[in-house]
C-alpha cells in the first residue's frame, strides 16, 4: 500500500497531516492552554503550505460543535472540533447530544491536562493544570458518545485516527470522543510513516433480512389502512425520492410527526401533514421509520390487529432507556435501502389489493388537498395580524429565498409554505432538544455549501441559547453572510405549553406572567449583529414583512455581510393548520 512519511515532526503535526489526508477540512475550536502543540503545528502548516484542517475560532463551544453538524448534514463528511480539556468538554455537551441523538458524525477532540509536573515537554506550566484534571474526563460523554479514548502514545496515531473516523461514520453514525494529552501532542518524531488512503473504511449499510422483508411487505402491500411515520427521514438525502416513490406507488399517506427534516415535498399528494392520531387509530399496519417516537400513547393507539413495523439503521433506539412501542417486525437498515426494497418487493403482493390501493390513493389526495386549503385560508387570515403570524413570516422568507436556498429552522417557522421539493433543504439538528444549534448550524453549512443562500431561523429564546456574540463573529471572521430570521414572541412557548398542557385550569394558566415564561424585557436582537457589521433590523408591521427581508437580502447577498431581521411576532398554538 502507498506510504507517506514525514520528517522531523510532532506528534501535533502528524496529527493534523493525517486528518487532512482523511478528508477532515475544518477544525471548529475555542482553545486554551492545552491547545499550545496544536496552536504551532496549525502555524508550522500554514507558513510551509502543509496539509491541515482550516482551524476556525469559535467563542463559544456551542457554536464550534454545531458547526461541525451543519457541515456534515450538507457536505456528508465528519468534521473536527476540539475544546479546552474538562471545561470545554462540559461546554461542548449540548452539541455532543445533538450529535448522538440526531445520528450525526462528530470528530469531538480535547485537550487532556497534563499530568507530569516538570520533566517531559508539554508538562505543567500553570496552577489551572492541577486544578482542571479529572479522573475521567471522558466519563462526561460516555453516554452520548459511541467510543471515546485517550491518546497514549506516536506509534498508535493512526490506529486512533483511522477509529475514531470509521466509526463514527458506520451506522447508526454519531459522534467520537478523543482526548490528547499535551505531553503527547507534544512529542518530537524523526519521522512518522502512514498509509495514505486509509485501508480503515466505515462498515456499509445494512439491508433488511430477506424473510424480514418479505413479511413486512406482504403486510403493507395487502393492508386496507396502512400509514408511513417518520421524524427524521429526511436527514439522509436518499430518502425523498425512495419515500415519495413508494407512498405513490402505493397510495400510502406519510405523516411526518414533529418531523426535524422533511422526507416528503411539502405539496405532495402522498403528504398527510404531522399528525398521526387519526391514522394510528385507523391503521391495520404501520410503517415507522427513523423516528424514536411515532404517537403519544397517553393521546391514541393503534388496534390491537394492527401490524407495526420499524425500520432504521438503529430500529430498537437503543439510546432510549425505556420504549415500548409494539414492533412487530424490525428491520435495520439505511432508511433509503429499505424504502427501495420493500417497493420493489411490496409489488407483487400488492396485486391483490389494487382495487383498495387505487381508492386509498384518491382518498389520501383528498386529504391533501384539504390540508392546502386549510394552510391557504390560515395565511390568508394572517396577512395582516399584528404582532405579525408566524405563518405570514414564513410565507415571506419562502418568497424571498433563492431555489437553492439552505433553511435552518430553530423556530416556529411553519414549513408547509415553504414549498419544500428536495432533500436537506431544511435543517433541524435539535435531536436531543438542546436549544442553541441553529446558528452554528448555519454557519457550518454555509462553509460547505458556500455559494448558496443560507437562511437561519431561530426563536428568541433560542437565539439567546445560541450565545450569538460568538456566531455572528464566526459569519463575519469567517465571511459567511447568512440572513437571520429570529420569530419573537418574547417568550418561553414551549415550557409555557407544557405547563398549561399539565396544568389548564392552573394558576398559571390564568396568569398573564407565569414566572420563568417570559421575557419581560424589550429585546433588540438587531442591534446584537450590529457589533460584528452585519444589518440588522427590528420588524413590527405586517406590510414591512416582505420589505424588511429584501433590505436584509440585499445586505446578504450584495453586500456580502450578515443581515438580521428581529420579528415581533405571535404565538401560533396550531402551527400544522390541521
Amino acid at each position: 500500500m502507498p506510504k507517506k512519511t514525514l520528517k522531523n515532526v510532532t506528534v501535533s503535526d502528524a496529527y493534523l497531516a493525517l486528518l487532512a489526508d482523511r478528508g477532515v477540512d475544518y477544525l471548529f475550536a475555542n482553545a486554551g492552554t492545552d491547545f499550545a502543540p496544536i496552536i504551532e503545528a496549525l502555524a508550522k502548516a500554514q507558513a510551509l503550505g502543509l496539509p491541515h484542517p482550516k482551524p476556525v475560532t469559535c467563542p463559544h463551544e456551542n457554536t464550534a460543535q454545531h458547526m461541525a453538524i451543519g457541515h456534515y448534514l450538507v457536505s456528508g463528511r465528519p468534521q473536527l472540533t476540539m475544546h479546552h480539556v474538562n471545561v470545554g468538554t462540559a461546554n461542548a455537551m449540548n452539541g455532543l447530544l445533538n450529535a448522538a441523538r440526531g445520528q450525526v458524525p462528530m470528530l469531538f477532540t480535547a485537550g487532556r491536562t497534563p499530568t507530569n509536573a516538570e520533566g517531559l515537554t508539554g508538562h505543567r506550566s500553570l496552577d489551572s493544570h492541577w486544578t482542571q484534571e479529572m479522573y475521567d474526563q471522558a466519563g462526561m460523554t460516555r453516554e452520548a458518545a459511541k467510543w471515546d479514548y485517550e491518546l497514549r502514545n506516536a506509534q498508535q496515531l493512526e490506529t486512533i485516527v483511522d477509529r475514531m473516523i470509521t466509526l463514527s461514520m458506520s451506522d447508526p453514525k454519531g459522534p467520537v470522543y478523543l482526548s490528547l494529552p499535551r505531553e503527547v501532542l507534544s512529542v518530537e518524531l524523526d519521522e512518522f510513516t502512514y498509509t495514505s488512503p486509509s485501508r480503515m473504511k466505515p462498515a456499509s449499510p445494512s439491508a433488511p433480512s430477506p424473510e424480514a422483508l418479505e413479511e413486512a411487505a406482504s403486510i403493507l402491500a395487502k393492508a386496507q389502512n396502512p400509514v408511513i411515520i417518520t421524524n427524521w427521514g429526511g436527514r439522509n438525502p436518499g430518502v425523498m425520492p425512495a419515500l415519495t416513490a413508494l407512498a405513490e406507488h402505493y397510495g400510502i399517506p406519510v405523516v411526518e410527526y414533529r418531523n426535524r427534516y422533511i422526507a416528503m415535498p411539502t405539496h405532495h399528494s402522498m403528504m398527510a401533514g404531522g399528525n398521526p392520531d387519526a391514522y394510528v387509530k385507523a391503521a391495520d399496519a404501520i410503517l415507522v421509520f427513523d423516528c424514536a417516537v411515532p404517537w403519544l400513547p397517553s393521546k391514541v393507539k393503534p388496534s390491537e390487529e394492527c401490524k407495526v413495523i420499524h425500520m432504521a439503521p438503529d430500529p430498537m433506539y437503543a439510546f432510549v432507556p425505556v420504549r415500548g412501542f409494539p414492533a412487530d417486525i424490525s428491520m435495520a437498515c439505511a432508511s433509503d435501502l429499505g424504502l427501495r426494497m420493500l417497493d420493489a418487493a411490496m409489488a407483487g403482493p400488492a396485486k391483490t389489493n389494487a382495487v383498495r390501493i387505487e381508492k386509498r390513493r384518491a382518498e389520501v389526495a383528498a386529504h391533501h388537498a384539504r390540508l392546502e386549503e386549510n394552510w391557504a385560508k390560515k395565511l390568508q387570515a394572517s396577512k395582516g395580524s399584528s404582532p405579525i403570524a408566524p405563518a405570514w413570516i414564513s410565507h415571506c422568507i419562502n418568497q424571498v429565498r433563492t431555489k437553492d436556498a439552505i433553511v435552518i429552522k430553530e423556530s416556529p417557522l411553519q414549513t408547509q409554505y415553504l414549498d419544500v421539493d428536495r432533500p436537506c433543504m431544511v435543517l433541524n439538528a435539535g435531536a436531543a432538544s438542546g436549544l442553541g444549534h441553529g446558528m452554528g448550524v448555519a454557519l457550518g453549512a454555509k462553509l460547505a455549501a458556500p455559494d448558496q443562500l443560507v437562511i437561519g431561523t431561530l426563536g428568541d429564546g433560542a437565539y439567546m441559547f445560541n450565545v450569538p456574540v460568538s456566531a455572528h463573529y464566526v459569519s463575519a471572521e469567517q465571511q459567511l453572510p447568512i440572513l437571520w430570521v429570529v420569530f419573537n414572541n418574547q417568550r418561553w412557548q414551549a415550557v409555557r405549553g407544557a405547563t398549561l398542557g399539565l396544568n389548564p385550569d392552573g394558576y398559571a394558566a390564568k396568569s398573564n406572567n407565569a414566572p420563568l415564561t417570559y421575557f419581560n424585557v424589550e429585546q433588540r436582537y438587531d442591534k446584537v449583529v450590529e457589533v460584528s457589521g452585519g444589518y440588522g433590523e427590528q420588524v413590527t408591521d405586517p406590510e414591512q414583512m416582505l420589505p424588511a427581508l429584501e433590505r436584509a437580502m440585499k445586505a446578504v447577498t450584495v453586500e456580502k455581510r450578515q443581515a438580521l431581521l428581529n420579528v415581533v411576532c405571535a404565538v401560533d398554538t396550531n402551527a400544522g393548520g390541521e
